[in-house]
Formats: C-alpha cells, structure tokens, sequence
C-alpha cells in the first residue's frame, strides 16, 4: 500500500493529472468502463447486495454517468480563474481566484452503494487534478474484486491505483500522509478517520449519516407522501444513509399511514417481498442481527418477517416506539420504520432538535408556511419537501452533512471546489508608488484618514463604474507624475482645486478621490 501511495505521489508530481485534456481523458475512459463493464458490476452487486440489474444501473451508475456528463462539459469552466470583486485599492490590478489540486487524495468508500459512493468522489478528484488511492468497502467483496481488477485497465493506475483489504489494510492507508481524505460511512469511524488525518493536518470530507426524520403533515395527500416514503426507505432494504429513518405525525393520521404504506409495499414488492427481484438484502449476518434486535421492545405494524440465512428481513413498520425505544438508539441503516406521534409541527420540531443533525429532513406537506418553518427552525445536510431522496440526484445542490452526520461536501461543481486549493492571487504593478504612501511609516493621522476611505467607502460602482474610475486614475497618475513642478487645478463641475502646495502623494489623493466622486455619481444617474 505504501508502495502504491508512493507510486501516486511520484505519478502527481510529474504534472500529468494537471492538464485540462488529459482529465477529460480520463473522465471519459472512466464512463467508457461503467458502460462497457456494466454486465460485471450489476454480477458482483448481485451478489453483494441482491440489487437488479435495472436497480444497479438506476442506483449507481446512471448518476455517475451524468457527474461525469456534466465535469466534461464544465470542466473548462470550473478551472479557469474565477475573477473576484475588487476594491478601490486594487483596482488596478489583477485579482482573481485560481483553483488547484490538492494532491494525492485517499477515497474510503462505503458498501450500501459501493459505486457510487466511491466512484462520485472519484471523478471530483479526477476533475480537480488530483491523484487518489481508491479503497472500496471490503464488505462487499464481489464489487471490491471488479474494481480492483478491471479498473486500471481504463484509467491511469498509477495515479489511480486500487487498493483492497479489510480493517488493517485501511487502517496503514490511514496512517500515511495524504493531502484529503474523503471517507463515506458511519460516524464511529468517521471519528477515526477524523483522529487519523489530525496527525499529518490533513483536510477531510465526511459523508456520514444518522436518523433523517420524515414529519408527515395531516393535510398532506397522504397516498402520496406514504407512497414516496415507502419508496425513499425500503430502497436498498433501507440501507440507505439518507433513507427516512423514522416518521413523526399527529395520531388522527396513523392508521391511515399505516394503511397507505402497507398498500404502497405490496405494490412495489407484491405480496411476498422475498421473491421480489427488486427488493433486496442485508448485507451480512452480523447487520441481520443488529437490526432484528432493534424491534424488541416495539410492536410490528406490518411485515417483521425474516430469515437470518440469507439475510431478509421484510419491510417491516413499527409503532408503539417512544424515545427510549431500542430503535430510536442509533441509525437503522435497515427496513425498519418506526411511526412516533407528535401533536404537530412545533412537537415534531422540538423532537428533532434533541437529536443529533441528520443527514436529511423531510417534510410533507402542501403548506408553504409549514414548509418553511420546519427549514427554518432545524438544522440537517439537506432538506426535500414532498419526496424522499432525490435530492442526491441534484448536482446543483451539494450533498453533504452537518455536526454529527459529517462535514464538507460533493456533487458536481462542490466535487471539484472540495477536492480543489482555492487559491486567492493578486497581482500588482510596480507602478503608481505614490498611492502606496499611506501604508508606509512614519504613519500619521492623516494617513489613517486616508486608508480608512479606500479601504471602508466601497461603493458598488458596477462594472460601468470600474472600468471608467480604472481609466479616470490611470490618467490622472499619469498626469500627476508629469506635472510635479507645475500649477495645476482640476475642474469638476463649479468646483476647483488647487493643488500646487501639495505633495504628490496628497495631489494624488485629491485627484482621485474628485473623480472617484464624479463616477459614483455617474454611476448613480444612470
């Protein structure tokens, strides 16, 4: 492994990875692997997770083709340097923002979606200009197999390289020094990987999870909203970190809820969801166990149906569940739904916030007001109103946690931001020296007075406005160094200044502040 991090690093400081052509290369090499080897990556899948072969491709690769659709089209856009808003002592130089790679990222993906969670961070890296060492969860084994071995072949291995194992093997990755890491799972051993990367300083991204709430408003269309939960949780078998993890509704609507989403599963999955191919497994036995304890000290509304030999558990909802129930100890990362009973939105509000920040919130609801209310009063990764996860799918939105469900973000451009140095670059011109006095010693109050205005009075002048007043003083600078020895007076308007008793450094001043006066003014009338 440390060969491989090695081999990366050396790779990187050759410069290759940084050219614009040769990312869009290996973006494009990267969409031609998930489309020709998508017959290997829903087998392995298959065997993993008893995922479809339809549900592969709409779960995993379909959004990776379309974050990578959209890098190559962006990507010349999202390197380029981004020119920021200048003030009046930098008008006249160049100030800009200039994104660069970071270096040598470390991707520890996750197993409840073993493609896309690893390879979306991936294609950041890629975008960005980076090297990355790719660790796939070595829960699923299938898929790690296929990523290890078919992988290299379409992309640069060494900047690329793959790296399989299990806890030990990840655990040395951890110990060497990276420039990023991006890790995706749960928040023990995000704390680990947080603790890890402290020790060399090095920036992280944490894509974690927790308990997502689904608040159900009694006005809602509850056909509706119990169709779109049932779906957003028994996706995957609820392992799923954004899955809704439990449901908050008044007691007038329960039964109906209950009602709704047992006909919801019988529609996605028919009567026996076991035989179902679109209804999937626990990953391992250990996780069968986990969850199957959880509804102990709850009552099973619908399904609790189970065989621990090939680890299914039913879509299985819960009621009678209190605070203290085992269920709602830790997320459920599982086909459990527990139903709690609020007296509204404030009860339902006041509920969330004792918790820890979830990864998501949802709300259904027709009422705006309702809407706004629980975004304003709560704090969570993302928030979907009136529909269950599909808010992933929106590379315009940065997918991400907060607190105790993670830090930083990704998708589409807050891939390429994340995984960037955003390099702040001002240049200036050994010119025009004279303004400069007021930053020198001796320092006098008079050129306090000064710095104060250019750094405080920064009207927006718009880009009219700039590129006049940009004009204006470098006319003026320049007369002012061809008249020192002269009697010069500046009419603006009806008003006149003389100017011959001052300093060049005070003449300036004056010069500049007069028109930069004049142009605001301009800049006001039109």
């Amino acid at each position: 492994m440390y060969r491989l991090k090695k081999r990366a690093r050396k790779a990187f400081l050759t410069g290759r990875s940084k050219p614009l052509e040769h990312r869009i290369r290996q973006l494009k090499n990267l969409q031609r692997f998930l489309l020709e080897r998508e017959k290997e990556i829903a087998e392995a899948i298959k065997k993993d997770l008893n995922k479809s072969e339809a549900g592969t491709q709409l779960y995993e690769t379909l959004g990776l083709e379309g974050e990578i659709v959209l890098a190559v089209k962006k990507l010349a856009e999202w390197v380029a340097p981004r020119p920021v808003e200048k003030n009046l002592l930098t008008i006249s130089d160049t100030v800009y923002i200039q994104p660069e790679p970071l270096g040598v990222v470390l991707i520890i993906g996750a197993w409840n979606y073993p493609w896309a969670v690893t390879i979306q961070p991936l294609i950041g890296a890629i975008a960005a200009g980076n090297a990355a060492v790719v660790k796939p969860s070595e829960v699923c084994v299938h898929t790690a197999k296929v990523m290890e071995d078919l992988l290299p072949a379409y992309i640069d291995k060494e900047l690329y390289p793959v790296v399989t194992g299990g806890v030990s093997e990840t655990q040395e990755l951890l110990r060497q020094r990276f420039d990023h890491v991006f890790y995706t799972g749960n928040s023990m051993v995000g704390k680990l990987v947080m603790e890890a990367a402290a020790k060399h300083l090095t920036p992280i991204t944490l894509e974690l999870g927790g308990k997502s709430p689904c608040y159900i408003d009694k006005n809602c269309d509850i056909p509706i909203a119990c169709r779109r939960v049932t779906w957003g949780k028994y996706s995957n078998c609820g392992q799923t970190c954004i899955a809704p993890d439990y449901i908050l509704c008044e007691p007038s609507i329960q039964d109906r809820v209950l009602e709704e989403i047992k006909k919801s599963i019988k529609a996605f999955y028919t009567e026996d969801p076991k035989t179902c191919p679109d209804y999937g497994r626990i990953i391992n036995q250990r996780h069968f166990k986990r969850i199957m304890a959880m509804t102990e000290d709850s009552t099973i509304a619908i399904g609790g149906d189970s065989d621990e030999s090939t680890c299914y558990i039913a879509p299985t909802v819960l009621k009678d569940v209190h605070v203290n129930s085992k269920v709602m100890q830790e997320e459920i990362f599982g086909p459990l739904l527990p139903i709690l009973t609020v007296s509204g939105v404030d009860e339902a509000i006041n509920f969330i916030n004792k918790g820890e920040k979830p990864l998501a919130l949802y709300i259904f609801s027709p009422d705006d007001k309702v809407i706004k209310k629980v975004i304003a009063e709560t704090s969570s990764g993302g928030v979907l109103a009136n529909d269950c996860l599909v808010h992933y799918s929106v590379s315009a939105l940065p997918f991400g946690g907060v607190g105790n469900s993670g830090m930083g973000s990704y998708h589409g451009k807050f891939s390429f931001d994340n995984l960037s140095h955003l390099r702040g670059c001002l240049i200036k011109q050994l010119k025009m020296e004279g303004v400069n006095d007021m930053r020198y010693p001796p320092h006098t109050a008079k050129k306090l007075f000064w710095a104060r205005f250019f750094i405080l009075k920064n009207p927006d002048l718009g880009w009219l406005g700039r590129m006049t007043l940009l004009a204006i003083i470098a006319v003026v600078a320049a007369v002012v160094l061809q008249v020192r020895g002269k009697e010069e007076t500046v009419c603006i308007r009806t008003l006149t200044f003389p100017v011959s008793d001052l300093p060049c450094f005070s003449r300036a001043i004056v010069l500049i502040v007069a028109l930069y006066f004049l142009c605001f003014t301009f800049t006001l009338c039109a």
